[in-house]
């Protein structure tokens, strides 16, 4: 089972140029390793033999970098009417707007007031975005629900199943998902959230990574599909606009008013390179090499100017990705888990040790704080930016989530339920926590 799976796992042209090699390498072994008369008679034809099988373990080889050259299309746009449809469900128990004080006591010191708490009915795993007044959240099982962010009420399903999700994008109204499926394939779906329903879903053949950007001006969306390149979709029918097949990117395509700019690490000996794309076409405008590994790439959306981040192991670089200047780098005592930008003219780092705030423009430090490790961490500003939250340090039992201010790292509290808290969702001045079970939705005491 173990060797099928393996097998699976191997393109059928790597198994061909294999197999026509090693019948080249028997051949050459045995005219120079053996001397009998059998070999001398048949001497000629061992040759034409391992000629032809050098030849023929070449082509396979090459076949598909010039299939790549033709660009055919393989990948698949689902029909309408095989799209699943969107369910409208009860939940399982009316929303409840009174709680016991000892479970919601520390939102007073938060400045929050409870609203209810809902019982979901399934398995939470991920908080995915807002759309006007409901809140979009997907279950362990891949499947999408959404219902009332205000009243906890008009609940609805759509079934996607989504098996690893990777990205996730948001655009008036409209959800974009990319996710890597079971067959080792990536799907994009894109979701209307005002009408609950899913639009369309296009599915790209052989892609284990990849990355979603945005381009309102242009409405395509662009996927860095690794292995498979990156692609242009049409934002309102997921319809091809264009496609870059021999550009190897899994990091999203940064959007900036002259160019999309598509990072292509270096791997396999190989340097790497900064493609510069044009915004209609995906013509290549200009590359420009450069010796960063497999990186993972964070950007801001800014006029002031736009700031790209790349993060490695323990560095932190910023460049502007108009034409790549280096605004600053930054060295970290240990393994970098997570950098976020805070507005502007902020940015948070966590290490392994301590949470830190820089400035954007300068790096300078704001402030640092010392940290116990946290196993799965990230960061979520309010809207105002005022103040950010992330999961409480380890050893707190049930798992919370702690509040500081921006400003100054104050911490201002902690967040404990009866069950162990996963994530967060700040929707204007509402705040909604939730638990594998749950949601625990409050609202600011200054606005209600």
């Amino acid at each position: 089972m173990l060797l099928l799976e393996f097998l699976n796992r191997i393109s059928f042209f790597s198994i061909l140029t294999w197999g026509f090699f090693f019948i080249a390498v028997v051949a050459a072994i045995l005219l120079t390793g053996f001397r009998s008369v059998w070999l001398r008679k048949y001497r000629s034809s061992i040759i034409a033999i391992s000629t032809s099988a050098i030849l023929l373990g070449v082509l396979s080889a090459s076949l598909p970098f010039f299939l790549s050259r033709l660009n055919p299309d393989q990948s698949r746009l689902t029909a309408i009417d095989q799209l699943v449809s969107t369910e409208w469900v009860e939940p399982v128990s009316n929303p409840e707007t009174e709680l016991p004080e000892d479970e919601i006591a520390w939102a007073k010191g938060l400045h929050y007031r409870f609203k209810y708490k809902l019982g979901l009915g399934y398995e939470f795993q991920k908080a995915l975005s807002s759309g006007e007044n409901g809140l979009v959240l997907m279950d362990k099982k891949g499947n999408l629900h959404g219902f009332n962010a205000y009243s906890g009420l008009n609940h609805w399903m759509i079934p996607l199943r989504i098996n690893q999700l990777l990205d996730v994008r948001i655009d008036q109204k409209k959800l974009y998902l990319l996710e890597r499926t079971s067959l080792d394939a990536l799907r994009v779906s894109c979701v209307d959230i005002k009408d609950p329903a899913l639009l369309w879903q296009r599915t790209i053949p052989r892609s284990k990574e990849g990355a979603l950007e945005i381009d309102p001006a242009s409405q395509i969306l662009l996927i860095s599909a690794g292995s498979n390149g990156v692609w242009a979709l049409k934002l309102k029918t997921g319809e091809i606009d264009w496609k870059r097949p021999e550009i190897f990117s899994k990091t999203v395509a940064l959007v900036t008013d002259r160019h999309i700019l598509v990072f292509e690490p270096a791997r396999a000996g190989l340097g790497g390179k900064w493609h510069f794309l044009d915004l209609n076409s995906g013509r290549v405008l200009q590359k420009t090499p450069h010796a960063y590994p497999d990186i993972k790439r964070f950007d801001r959306k800014s006029n002031t100017p736009p700031v790209m981040g790349l993060v490695d192991s323990e560095n932190l670089f910023l460049f502007n990705p108009r034409d790549l200047s280096q605004s600053w780098s930054h060295h970290a005592d240990g393994p970098i888990a997570l950098t976020e930008f805070l507005g502007d003219q902020y940015l948070s780092l966590l290490d392994q040790t301590r949470l830190e705030l820089r400035s954007i423009a300068k790096n300078e430090l704001k402030w640092q704080k010392k940290i116990s490790p946290i196993p799965a961490p990230w960061v979520k500003s309010s809207p105002d930016l005022s103040v950010f939250a992330m999961p409480s340090e380890a050893g707190e039992e049930p798992q919370g989530i702690s509040f500081f201010r921006s400003e100054n790292g104050d911490y201002l509290g902690s967040a404990h339920t009866s069950e162990p808290l996963s994530d967060l969702y700040f929707l204007g001045d509402w705040l909604y926590l939730m638990s594998e079970n749950h949601v625990w939705a409050l609202k600011h005491e200054s606005n209600q």
